[in-house]
This record gives C-alpha cells, structure tokens and sequence, in this order.
C-alpha cells in the first residue's frame, strides 16, 4: 500500500493511495489419497486454486507422436479459424467444408488419432497417449486458475475549497472464471456465437461443431457444449469501483458542519469476460465460495448504485 499526497495547499489537496496484493494457496498435507472432486485435484504440493478439465487440440504436438509430422499448414491436420486442431484430410484445408460438401466425413477409428474416429472439422479431445487399450481416454489437466496474479486499486482523494471529489479504480489480473451460462447456452443454441451470420462460406460451421459435447466413444463428435476448456475464460478486469463529488454546506440554522454528496459504485467495468459480471460465482460445494468455487452460474451480478448522503459533524 502506498498513500502519496501530490498536492497540500490551503485551498487545494490532492492526494493518491495505490494498494496491490496476491494470494498463493497449495495444499501442503492430506488425509486421503490424491484425487479429482469437482474439477479440482486434491494432492500435496498442488496449488488450491488450480481447476482441471479437458481440454481441446490446439498445437500438433499434443497429437500422438507418429501423428505429429502430418499436421500443419497444407497437411490432414490443421488449424482452423478457431485456433483448434482439426482433421481435414490429404490436401484438404479447414475452409473447404461447405465450399466441398465435407462436414460429414468421417476418418476410421483405426486410421486416426488414439484409436477414435474423426469427423471432418472437428475439435479434438487430448487424450492419455500411454495409455493401455486400442481407443485412448480423455485425460484431465489445467484448465484455469481462479485466484488472480494481481489484485489492486487507485484512489484519488481531491478537496478545493468547499467541494470534495473521491474516485476508486479496482481491479484483477490473470483470473479465470467458469462461465456456466455460455456453456449451457450452447447446449440450448442460444449462445451468440453459434449464430453464422456475418460468417463466411470459409469460416461457418455446423451447429454440432458447437454441440454434441463429449469424445466419438461416448455418443458426442468433440463439440464445444460444456467442454471444460471452452467453459472457463480469463475474469481479469477493471472497475469504476466507486466514484463520489461532496459540497461542505458549512451550518445549518447554526448547528453542525453538513456535506451533500453524491455517491456512485460499481458504475463501469473493463473486461474481455463474456458474461455479465466477472465477479459473480456460486457457493456451496467442497469450498462453500463465489471466489473459490469461479463459477458463473446465473448468479445475480453486482448493482450499479447512485447514494445522495447529508453528514455532519457537531
């Protein structure tokens, strides 16, 4: 915390207050063997703000390793728009799909990755390589982590004459939150991004590109509807905590030393957070906490507030 007064003048002061914390959690003992609850991993040494989940194929190397030189630009695996790994066949490239009637073909599980058929187009989960058996599982790993880098604030505190003026910027850096409601969105085609309009013959995609959640095994084709890495998105932000402007009226009928101000919070916020508050989250379960838990599941989001007060001082 660092308070700095800018300006001490009889008729003017100014001053400033930065305040900057972090918070870093591991589990440092347990009682019961290593395990997955919830999307956290409970082991020793693991920190406690860390969530798992699946993920999606997003560079080549995450493929098996006899797979890894057919993937890249102008191979059967490629990146597509979206950023994600995508089987697109022998000469083939991830903006073809509609131009060339290609959504619905379908590479052999025994020709494929991990021992899964693919669908032409479609995210791909990471799977446990090393693992016994033809078809491969889904294996868990980090998909966020919901205790921020940084947390800070900047207030600036201004008096000239009889007027007064308060304003407080609070803010996050490096925060994820599960957003809850985009992920069932999918699931309901509602959610914005599904809608192509404005895509490209290049660019739009099927609506089971973004649903039919789930590996090829278990009756989904790897859409996105609650995919775990799909759900969880960076919460940092910036906000207009509180702003507030004051007038000493002095006395009244000659008693006291009032002030009027008026008084506003939660007035405006920065984010790249695609739900409706970054600070909203669920309770209940194993943490019993909205900053814990980092789940954004229809919770109420904070009110913006206008406050007229009258003080004073006798």
């Amino acid at each position: 915390s660092l308070n700095v007064p800018i300006i001490e003048h009889r008729d003017l002061n100014w001053s400033a207050r930065v305040n900057a914390n972090q918070i870093r959690s591991k589990i440092t003992a347990l009682a019961i063997p290593p395990q997955f609850v919830g999307g956290q991993y409970y082991a020793v040494g693991e920190p406690f703000d860390r969530r798992w989940g699946t993920r999606l194929v997003q560079t080549c190397n995450q493929l098996p390793a006899a797979f890894v030189s057919r993937c890249g630009s102008g191979k059967e695996w490629q990146a597509n728009s979206d950023g994600l790994i995508v089987w697109v066949g022998p000469g083939g490239n991830p903006s073809e799909g509609l131009t060339s009637n290609k959504w619905q073909a379908v590479l052999p599980a025994n020709q494929a990755p991990w021992g899964v058929a693919e669908s032409w187009g479609m995210s791909l989960y990471v799977r446990n390589d090393s693992a016994a058996g033809a078809v491969k599982p889904v294996i868990q790993l980090p998909v966020g982590h919901v205790l921020p880098d940084l947390s800070w604030s900047f207030g600036n505190t201004v008096r000239w004459k009889r007027f007064s003026a308060y304003v407080l910027l609070d803010a996050v850096k490096g925060k994820d939150v599960s957003n809850s409601e985009r992920a069932n969105a999918l699931g309901d085609f509602v959610y914005q991004g599904e809608d192509q309009n404005g895509k490209t013959v290049q660019t739009a995609k099927p609506i089971g590109y973004y649903w039919r959640a789930g590996p090829p095994e278990s009756t989904g084709v790897g859409g996105w509807y609650l995919n775990t890495q799909v759900g969880y998105e960076d919460a940092s932000y910036v906000k207009l905590r509180e702003a507030s402007i004051g007038y000493r009226l002095g006395k009244i009928a000659g008693v006291g030393d009032w002030t009027l101000s008026l008084v506003g919070r939660n007035l405006r916020t920065w984010t790249s957070y695609r739900g409706i508050d970054p600070e909203v989250g669920t309770t209940g379960g194993n943490n019993n906490s909205p900053i814990l838990n980092a789940s954004d599941g229809w919770g109420f989001p904070n009110l913006r507030q206008f406050t007229f007060t009258l003080t004073s001082a006798f």
